[in-house]
């Protein structure tokens, strides 16, 4: 019971001293903001119907990303907003030029698929 008081403890302070990761957050907007933050999902789209998601690509390559939000085009994509703030995507995120990343953005944490995030040259 001790123990498990002290690992408690140690986790809340470990939380509150070093944060963790980033956690991606969503923003509705009407278009793509001319300098945009990391990690950001803009959702752009009017009067409720959107129509496109845009973000920094999370592997540094530096490059905006923008997916296809409308059900009659394909790819597709679906962005859900968290109460908490953070966001998801579905399916996963496979660049097939540039960095060639591929991640799942699941709750606000990216999740790097075929093992580790992409390396990135110029």
């Amino acid at each position: 019971m001790i123990r498990t008081f002290f690992i408690r403890v140690w986790n809340w302070l470990k939380g509150s001293i070093w944060p963790g990761p980033l956690r991606w957050r969503c923003q509705f907007l009407e278009e793509v903001p001319e300098w945009p933050s990391a990690a950001t999902v803009y959702v752009i789209g009017e009067d409720g119907h959107n129509w496109s998601a845009a973000f920094i690509c999370p592997c540094g390559c530096s490059v905006l990303v923008q997916l296809n939000l409308l059900r009659d085009e394909r790819p597709c994509w679906d962005v859900t907003a968290h109460s908490d703030g953070t966001v998801s995507l579905s399916p996963s995120v496979w660049r097939t030029v540039g960095c060639r990343s591929h991640f799942i953005l699941s709750r606000g944490d990216i999740r790097w698929c075929q093992g580790e995030k992409s390396s990135w040259e110029p």
